[in-house]
């Protein structure tokens, strides 16, 4: 909510404007749904009650973007969200540290979103994993096939994301992809 998604180009709006979209999604939802709270920590933590008491299960917000306070909230769990501006150093400090239950590992550019996943972003990504404490997730902001699955589960990270970059915007090429993925996880 509140949020421009740069991989799939879409705006998301207040969540006055899609609360009965979301009631419905956690009501039919067999497994856990989250929600990223917008890039305004001053709204995000107005709006951390209501996230709550709607039912979602887990919150995603970039450090930079989470307010103080939901660092030590217990009623939600929490990605701690990491982009590229954050150095090495930083996300191995975060990686060891208190300030989320997941550590999301958002660490594309902008400028190389799309793009073919490469060695290199898997050794960066086995870096962080191995130095990490919490559980990592890796979202698809590069162009990851189900086929790359084991050498991500060999970086350690703990799960993908998959994304608009890797199924796009068509319903039916979404369903092949995740069946795709959950194929090839189940093969690990």
């Amino acid at each position: 909510i509140n949020v421009f998604h740069r991989a799939s180009q879409n705006t998301f709006g207040p969540l006055t404007e899609i609360r009965n979209t979301f009631e419905r999604i956690i009501a039919d939802s067999p497994v856990p749904v989250g929600i990223v709270a917008g890039e305004d920590p001053i709204l995000v933590e107005e709006l951390l009650d209501d996230i709550v008491a709607m039912g979602f299960d887990f919150i995603s917000l970039y450090g930079h973007f989470m307010p103080a306070s939901l660092v030590e909230r217990r009623d939600i769990t929490t990605f701690f969200a990491v982009n590229s501006d954050y150095s090495l150093e930083e996300i191995r400090h975060l990686s060891q540290s208190f300030f989320g239950d997941i550590l999301e590992l958002s660490i594309i550019a902008p400028e190389h979103y799309g793009k073919r996943l490469s060695a290199r972003d898997l050794a960066k990504y086995n870096y962080i994993a191995t130095h990490a404490v919490a559980p990592t997730v890796v979202p698809t902001q590069k162009l990851v096939y189900p086929s790359d699955v084991k050498s991500l589960y060999r970086t350690g990270v703990s799960a993908v994301m998959v994304g608009a970059i890797c199924y796009g915007r068509d319903p039916e090429k979404m369903r092949q992809v995740i069946k795709s993925f959950r194929s090839e996880i189940d093969r690990l």
